[in-house]
């Protein structure tokens, strides 16, 4: 092709026709200069497609998060009903005044254990590491994006703080022997019967003003509240993400 067009050229000015030349030359610049911005255009197309595609996986990746997310609150709220439960029944039974341990310590444990929430978010994360937030060009929804996990991560901050202060009312309890942790189900097989002789405990259960039973009850008392609070924003993560969800797999399709 450019050989075609540069023996026009030289015909051009072998016949002087200079005018003709000049022309001619404009005429094949002018080409030359549509043809590259049309490749511009076209380049620009292929990189908004692109961009697009992008944008509509991050999208999905960020929805596929989400669901991940909700799965385990359920599961984290279906063990905090039954943490309450135990707590509940541990409590009432301890201000019933048991004379052995036993009817008490059975519920103890499970008033700790639960299926603790840790949010999935490998998407967001990928996003504002590598600095493709603006990858994302609906703004609208980018700034729902972030207020969703900045929300989250607020409410994990209350929750780790409350479930501290609830551990920390536990070893409060300090004189373990005396309260029998050496008695307690799920830790007996830890000592042995010369040992559990040793470590006998004291009847704290029977004596409402004891040191002990003041502050068992107390911090049994404070599991359920800090359980409910849990639950309060556990709820609100999971319906925050839900309607997020929603907004995600419509952009996202």
């Amino acid at each position: 092709m450019i050989k075609f067009f540069r023996k026009i050229r030289q015909n051009l000015l072998s016949e002087g026709k200079t005018g003709k030349y000049f022309k001619y030359a404009i005429g094949e610049i002018l080409l030359v200069v549509i043809g590259i911005l049309i490749a511009l255009q076209i380049n620009n197309w292929n990189e908004h497609a692109k961009s697009l595609k992008l944008e509509k996986t991050y999208y999905c990746k960020i929805a596929e998060d989400l669901q991940v997310d909700i799965r385990n609150i359920d599961s984290s709220l279906v063990t905090i009903d039954k943490r309450l439960k135990r707590t509940e029944r541990f409590l009432k039974n301890l201000l019933k005044i048991q004379k052995d341990k036993q009817v008490i310590f059975k519920d103890f444990i499970p008033t700790f254990r639960y299926y603790k929430f840790i949010t999935t978010k490998p998407a967001i994360l990928d996003i504002t590491s590598s600095g493709k937030l603006e990858t994302l060009r609906n703004q609208t929804l980018k700034n729902r994006i972030l207020s969703h996990y900045i929300e989250q991560d607020n409410a994990l901050q209350i929750i780790d703080i409350n479930d501290n202060a609830h551990i920390q009312k536990v070893i409060e309890i300090e004189k373990f022997a005396d309260f029998g942790y050496q008695e307690i189900p799920q830790y007996k097989n830890l000592f042995d019967e010369e040992l559990q002789g040793l470590l006998s405990s004291t009847q704290w259960q029977q004596n409402p003003k004891n040191e002990l039973f003041v502050k068992i009850k107390d911090a049994m008392i404070l599991n359920i509240i800090r359980s409910d609070r849990e639950k309060e924003l556990l709820k609100g993560i999971k319906e925050d993400a839900e309607e997020l969800n929603r907004l995600l797999i419509e952009n996202c399709n």
